[in-house]
């Protein structure tokens, strides 16, 4: 599939959050990696939470051809042991909607022992996400990951 709008017209936001990191603009690029941008979360209500952004515009994973589809596998492995590694979670869920973005993305939310609600979805946390959008919090997180990754 094209880079381009998502369904229904106007621009991608999930294309705009991909070209801000690869210029280097986002301050929160954990790294790009060769099928994927991996970026620190919005918030860290979920301490190492990240999402990983297709490079190529498609609104589905299944929409992609099946080598973007292996690399983008790859990528997301690969993010997905780093948030591990750097985080000592319990559980990474995984997590890819996009009802509010409609450009595949995966959501990994690293999942703490002892932690509220752990067998529900993080979502029922929802109310704690603008909370946690703390900048030294961020930093430091940021700083883990890139480290796991590199």
């Amino acid at each position: 599939m094209s880079a381009g709008p998502a369904d229904g017209g106007g621009a991608c936001a999930g294309c705009a959050k991909v070209a801000e990191a690869l210029a280097g603009r986002d301050p929160w690029l954990i790294a790009v990696l060769p099928h994927s941008v991996l970026l620190l979360g919005e918030h860290q209500a979920f301490e190492g939470y990240a999402v990983l952004w297709s490079r190529a515009h498609v609104k589905e994973l299944h929409h992609m051809d099946s080598a973007a589809y292996a690399g983008f596998m790859a990528d997301l492995k690969r993010a997905s042991q780093a948030v591990e590694c750097a985080t000592g979670c319990v559980k990474l869920n995984t997590v890819s909607l996009g009802n509010v973005v409609r450009h595949a993305h995966v959501h990994l939310f690293p999942r703490a022992e002892g932690e509220p609600d752990l067998l529900r979805h993080p979502w029922v946390h929802e109310e704690r996400f603008k909370e946690a959008g703390a900048a030294d919090l961020r930093l430091r997180w940021l700083r883990k990951l890139q480290e796991a990754l590199a």
